[in-house]
């Protein structure tokens, strides 16, 4: 986690201080200004950290605070970044046609549309990072129990509750649940999310939901930074069986959850599990639904359907290429043979800045059909 955090801000500062030199050279700021604009640069860096100390010590409000402002900027920035390199990649093409179509007015004027159209994003990522979609899908099969006609599955991934997904936000997002009717409810991890000793109580905003056939859950990577026994405390509180390394029958079906990897590379004992064979209670002939937070999929696993999470889609456009470099697989649904599927979801909240921009939120209804 050091060593990750260096590396944050060490890019992190990098991309505030390009934006700075673009508007130093571009607005010719003096000495005192540009002293200022430094110290509140460097103020923005280190809001993550600020963030988590207001945490500790349980000054909610200012962290909330802070949190916004810190996060919405860290939106900005990364979209100034892209579409300031994108200009400048114009202007070169540019100039290799005509010196006279890039000058200083034009460095300015465009500038100027990179902060605009910046702004422009973060505002409407803001927003529709509040807008919840529900994407439903159906899957037929010849395992299902004869006496079951559909089950109802719905999923609810990255949520991420904490500083800025909790109360009436948090609120939505489960109306939106119940509104399905789910005969079963899964979490495929990062539940959580920052301190937990601020938002044990939310757990009891999920007690409204029953389903028919219970409610189960699995373990992201955000689960073991935020402390895995509080973690677990909370989500049990919230009325889910979490399923590490197990596996559970239900309404004819096995559910099988697999523990995050995040686990086992911070010390934490756990199975190694590298294929579902290895739980002998769990035959072929039975529909078996994988819970799984990373989707990293193993050909040779003996599954139906997995559900996976945390990429977020990316989040942030253009951030899934980047992350597509670590999972092929970004979000939606795939078909890997006539009786295997993978859904990756995009999450339901945020992480770091509210924001997603070409990423909308969503929960997943999944309807398994008797074939």
């Amino acid at each position: 986690m050091i060593f990750f955090l260096l590396i944050f801000l060490l890019l992190y500062g990098g991309l505030n201080f390009h934006f700075f030199f673009a508007l130093k050279y571009t607005l010719h700021l003096s000495d005192q200004t540009q002293c200022i604009v430094i110290l509140l640069l460097v103020f923005l860096i280190l809001a993550p950290i600020i963030i988590r100390f207001l945490e500790k010590v349980h000054l909610d409000t200012l962290a909330r605070h802070v949190a916004y402002c810190g996060y919405l900027w860290m939106a900005f920035i990364f979209l100034f970044f892209f579409i300031q390199i994108s200009f400048d990649i114009t202007r070169l093409v540019l100039n290799v046609f005509s010196e006279n179509l890039v000058n200083p007015q034009t460095r300015t004027i465009l500038f100027g549309l990179a902060v605009f159209l910046s702004f422009s994003c973060v505002v409407y990522g803001y927003v529709d990072a509040q807008n919840l979609s529900v994407n439903k899908l159906e899957i037929y099969s010849d395992k299902l129990d004869p006496t079951m006609d559909k089950i109802r599955i719905v999923q609810l991934s990255d949520v991420h509750i904490g500083l800025m997904i909790r109360g009436k936000r948090l609120e939505r997002i489960l109306q939106s649940v119940k509104n399905e009717k789910p005969d079963i409810l899964v979490s495929t991890g990062d539940l959580l999310d920052g301190e937990l000793d601020n938002i044990m109580r939310e757990a009891e905003q999920f007690t409204t939901i029953k389903p028919k056939y219970g409610k189960y859950a699995v373990t992201g990577n955000h689960e073991y930074y935020a402390g895995i026994e509080k973690a677990l405390d909370f989500t049990r509180k919230a009325g889910f069986e979490v399923l590490r390394d197990e596996s559970k029958k239900v309404a004819g079906i096995n559910i099988v959850g697999l523990e995050d990897p995040t686990a086992r590379q911070m010390g934490y004992a756990g199975k190694s599990i590298s294929a579902l064979h290895l739980f002998p209670q769990v035959t072929s002939n039975e529909f078996i639904l994988l819970l799984k937070h990373q989707p990293t999929i193993k050909k040779d696993a003996n599954f139906d359907l997995q559900l996976s999470g945390h990429t977020h889609g990316g989040q942030i456009f253009p951030f899934m290429f980047f992350t597509r470099i670590f999972f092929p697989e970004n979000c939606g649904y795939y078909a890997l043979t006539e009786h295997k599927s993978f859904y990756i979801s995009r999450g339901a909240g945020t992480w770091g800045p509210p924001v997603r921009f070409l990423a909308s939120p969503e929960i997943t209804v999944i309807d398994l059909i008797k074939k």
